[in-house]
């Protein structure tokens, strides 16, 4: 194994010989867990080159509501959960609302209702909280995309007396 594949190319933490590796454009990728490989399936542009290398955390802080309050067993579940993904920085319960921030280069907002639901707590399921979410969904996605595209290319000039 080369020194290249210790390395996780989403988080850049040490790679676990468990997780499977991927191939994407001939070369092979290594993971640290399997939030990573799945986050690197998702855009496998932004994290396989070196677009997007130069870019540090994209803090996000997001509040989800549930479908109803939670017990106080709950709570310390979600928050146990969640604080446990990689790119999570911080987690807060209450009153029937959950907050994350989390960095968006290791996590998205859907993998973070992936794991609520995991946990057994539902979301709210009212038309407003669904227009919210797939809202939040399709900007992150659409952000994510963005960073994985190549740059633009500078403007070209003709040469002077041409």
């Amino acid at each position: 194994m080369s020194a290249l594949s210790d390395i996780c190319p989403v988080c850049g933490m040490k790679t676990a010989p468990e997780v499977a590796a991927i191939e994407y454009h001939k070369m092979f990728f290594h993971f640290c867990s399997e939030q990573c490989r799945k986050m690197f399936l998702d855009h496998p542009a932004l994290y396989s080159g070196k677009i997007g290398k130069e870019q540090s955390k994209i803090l996000k802080r997001r509040t989800m509501s549930l479908a109803e309050p939670v017990d106080d067993e709950i709570r310390k579940r979600i928050i146990s959960s969640l604080m446990k993904m990689m790119g999570v920085q911080e987690v807060t319960a209450e009153k029937g609302k959950v907050s994350v921030t989390y960095d968006l280069r290791q996590v998205t907002e859907g993998r973070i209702e992936e794991v609520l639901a995991e946990v057994g707590t539902k979301l709210g399921g009212g038309w407003l909280d669904r227009l919210r979410r797939g809202w939040v969904h399709e900007s992150e996605e659409t952000e994510l995309d963005n960073l994985a595209a190549p740059p633009a290319p500078k403007r070209n000039r003709p040469p002077p007396g041409v």
